[in-house]
């Protein structure tokens, strides 16, 4: 019975790293070693190391199937693909081929299982990085939406110093800020580069969201990290071969009182917004919910009036699209325009309209897609602003809508209040 128990121990173990034991070895058979540098070379290469070092994939074929293999691998396991950068993995991996290679000999599934587990045994760190953060202002020494902390850097330095020694010497970290107010992230990672990583999008989310939040299509508010949008002056010169002019343009900032209990006012839905975020193991309605708010908010932020417009769509879209592998046709074209009209109002005649105005803009949308002229204006903007944030807020805090975890019932919630 012994014998028996270890056999099963030993093929589960082959069995779970035999799918990447075969992509390994594939990429060991495509690698070469190239001592010489490759010069004008009419396709692509990747390569690592130089002379005995190296290891090279070359030409289309072999460069796109070492992709996919590398995506492939890294993504194998969640608890490295989120707390690792592919840089670094893509280099230990790299360093696994170069040893078979070397030894002309194939990895054997050990090695395999090793090239995981070690991975496994760098500590895992919580790090809360700052950011400047600009457009806001506040009267109190922090706000928390969520895992994000506003910190006004002047009210709370005392506090992070606490909290973390080496701030100390602020006067190193600090001494070229340009902003009062600092964004604080708290990721989890096996090394700082991949906690910047986790923290860089996380920021680019808090952007959208604000941007979903303030609703300014005029430009004048907004807050953010690495799309700040403030004050300037753009200087114009008109001149020709007769005479000169002078043109001064002002954009106008107005800053934002993110301490104001908007913010976090439960019956748009907000407080619950921070919470999504960053939440784990989000239902699959959370999860269209978090993308149709980052475009809405992207939609916004955006200067183009017809990048606008599709972004929009593209929130209602990706809401309410009940397959979303499926193409675009006028038949699902009516089930979203009718989704939409069911979810955002109960009256007749104003769901009646609501369909209308998406089709409308839907035909507007496929004109933009296919380069044809279309005449987009601010009034399209301000509707399709107008129907898709109140999707956003009917599904995020009225019933039944706000309790749905799944597109599926959502499917059947519309076929019931149709036919009710």
């Amino acid at each position: 019975m012994q014998l028996s128990y270890t056999y099963i121990v030993v093929s589960s173990n082959i069995m779970k790293y035999e799918k990447q034991l075969d992509i390994v070895n594939e990429l060991v058979e495509l690698a070469e070693i190239i001592q010489e540098p490759i010069r004008n070379s009419n396709e692509p290469y990747k390569s690592f190391g130089i002379l005995n070092y190296n290891i090279t994939f070359s030409g289309y074929d072999k460069l796109g199937k070492y992709q996919t293999g590398l995506e492939n691998l890294f993504n194998f396991k969640k608890e490295i693909s989120e707390t690792l950068t592919l840089k670094k993995f893509e280099n230990e991996l790299v360093g696994l081929i170069r040893i078979s290679k070397n030894r002309e000999e194939k990895c054997s599934i050990k090695e395999i299982e090793t090239f995981f587990e070690n991975f496994l045994t760098i500590k895992v760190s919580e790090v809360e990085i700052l950011y400047e953060l600009y457009g806001a202002q506040m009267k109190v020494p922090k706000m928390e939406f969520g895992d994000f902390t506003v910190y006004d850097f002047d009210l709370s330095i005392n506090e992070l110093t606490i909290r973390y020694p080496y701030l100390g010497t602020r006067d190193i970290f600090f001494s070229h800020r340009q902003s009062r107010y600092l964004l604080g992230v708290k990721v989890k990672a096996r090394e700082n580069a991949k906690a910047i990583e986790l923290a860089n999008k996380l920021c680019e989310t808090f952007e959208n969201v604000f941007s979903y939040m303030i609703a300014d299509l005029k430009h004048q508010r907004t807050v953010g990290i690495f799309n700040f949008r403030g004050w300037k002056t753009t200087n114009i010169v008109v001149c020709n071969n007769e005479s000169m002019g002078y043109h001064g343009q002002n954009s106008i900032f107005i800053p934002v009182e993110i301490d104001d209990d908007f913010f976090m006012d439960p019956s748009q839905g907000n407080n619950k917004i921070w919470n999504l975020i960053t939440k784990a193991n989000k239902t699959e309605i959370e999860k269209r919910l978090i993308n149709s708010i980052e475009w809405i908010g992207k939609a916004i932020h955006d200067n183009d009036i017809s990048k606008s417009l599709v972004q929009f769509v593209f929130a209602i879209e990706g809401m309410l699209q009940l397959n979303e592998k499926a193409l675009i046709t006028p038949s699902i074209v009516s089930q979203l325009s009718d989704w939409l009209a069911f979810i955002t109002n109960d009256d007749l005649e104003q769901r009646k309209k609501i369909s209308k105005y998406f089709k409308e803009i839907y035909q507007k949308r496929s004109a933009i897609a296919h380069g044809a002229a279309k005449t987009i204006d601010v009034e399209d903007l301000g509707i399709a602003l107008q129907i898709s944030k109140l999707m956003i807020i009917t599904i995020l805090t009225v019933s039944p809508f706000s309790n749905l975890k799944t597109i599926d019932e959502l499917n059947k919630c519309i076929i019931d209040l149709k036919f009710k």
